[in-house]
């Protein structure tokens, strides 16, 4: 069997990155950049002023003091998205608002709370500053300046700059499109109802719902039986997507026809992991397509998805960091479960007196779903280790983000 580390390369050995494509740029939140991006132009624009107050010549105000105040005669007022009607000359001021373009003849702003004013005059007791209180023509950003880098990943900080330099559109790496197919004669969609022998098919919405937080656009195919023909349409469906994922059919018994027909129709690369939950994992091509056969278990369905298929997507979309951070963690309540293979064990991680702990969500059975209700995280315990004790270090794999 290939360890996890082994599959992975190979698995992502055969990904590459998506097409471009051009998205508005409200629609490009999260998305990684496809071009690398210059500023056109000088933000800010114009000078203007950093706080409400008074535009004025700093040469007028330098004998002022509280004993001596200098009073200015009040010329007009200017406020955010408009512009002066004359200039400032010698002895004037004009009120200025926050933004506002500072007028022609001004080199200072006063914040208005060190002023005294009147009907039509403002009074100064200090000396002010050429150049106090204004925001200069591209003390931000200069024109020509690399703003963003392609590869970059477009948060709400980088969604903002590139707003203020008016860009509308950017070219992203493309989502990709991803077919889920269940499989089982054991399965019945959630609205059914059940009987005896059935279960419901939480595989496809766990996956879909995995496939959505990756960035990926799900596509359900809802459920293929145990017949050979039924699944063979079912993937040949699938194989116009980007990637298929299955969950079932990938084991050793006589109705694991996921294989066969990777076999049939491509390639299969492997098909067995030395990992707990989650050996019977495939990778290979369905024609073209490539394809991951997670196992039919919930768990291993769920901790395989965030071992290699959220990379593979995250490569898709032209992310470098591939992989959910690790953590070093103390466990508080042990495990006892010593495994030949690389065992991850669902559990809550926590920041508590200078470092991570850990407590495991109860039982570790790959059917256990509920399990994973309260885990943000995934320990490693390494192939051939013994029991775990309480107080013990851990590796914890954070399935959150914000925790690291």
């Amino acid at each position: 069997m290939l360890r996890v580390e082994e599959a992975l390369e190979r698995i992502l050995s055969e990904i590459g990155r998506l097409e471009p494509e051009a998205v508005a740029l409200p629609e490009a939140l999260g998305r990684v950049l496809a071009q690398s991006i210059a500023s056109q132009e000088e933000v800010p624009p114009f000078a203007n002023s950093a706080m409400d107050g008074y535009a004025l010549r700093s040469e007028d105000t330098q004998a002022a003091s509280a004993r001596a105040p200098r009073r200015l005669r009040l010329v007009g007022t200017i406020q955010a998205g408009s512009v002066a009607e004359r200039p400032v000359g010698p002895g004037e001021a004009m009120r200025i608002l926050t933004g506002a373009p500072v007028p022609p003849g001004a080199n200072a702003v006063i914040q208005q709370e060190l002023t005294q004013t009147g009907e039509d005059w403002v009074e100064v007791q200090q000396p002010v500053a050429a150049g106090n209180n204004i925001r200069h023509p591209g003390e931000d950003i200069r024109r020509g300046t690399l703003v963003l880098q392609e590869g970059a990943v477009l948060g709400p900080s980088e969604i903002g700059v590139l707003a203020s330099l008016g860009v509308a559109a950017v070219s992203v790496y493309r989502r990709p499109v991803v077919a889920i197919l269940a499989t089982g004669d054991e399965l019945v969609e959630i609205h059914e109802g059940l009987r005896p022998g059935q279960i419901r098919n939480s595989n496809s919405y766990l996956v879909a719902a995995a496939v959505t937080l990756a960035g990926g656009i799900p596509r359900p195919l809802g459920i293929a039986r145990d017949q050979v023909e039924e699944l063979r349409a079912k993937l040949l469906a699938a194989e116009e997507a980007d990637l298929i994922i299955t969950s079932g059919g990938v084991s050793v018994g006589d109705y694991d026809l996921v294989k066969d027909i990777m076999r049939e129709r491509g390639i299969i690369d492997f098909w067995r992991v030395n990992l707990k939950p989650g050996k019977p994992l495939a990778f290979g091509r369905l024609g073209g397509t490539p394809l991951l056969g997670l196992p039919g278990n919930p768990v291993s369905a769920a901790v395989t998805f965030e071992l290699f298929a959220r990379p593979v997507l995250r490569k898709m979309q032209g992310f470098t960091r591939l992989l959910r951070p690790v953590v070093q963690a103390r466990l508080l309540d042990g495990f006892q479960e010593a495994s030949n293979r690389r065992h991850y064990v669902r559990a809550h991680v926590e920041w508590r007196e200078g470092g991570f702990v850990a407590a495991t969500t109860g039982r570790q059975d790959s059917h256990i779903l509920s399990s994973m209700l309260g885990a943000n995280a995934l320990l490693v315990i390494p192939e051939g280790s013994p029991p775990m004790q309480p107080g013990e270090m851990v590796q914890a794999m954070l399935l959150v983000e914000g925790l690291e």
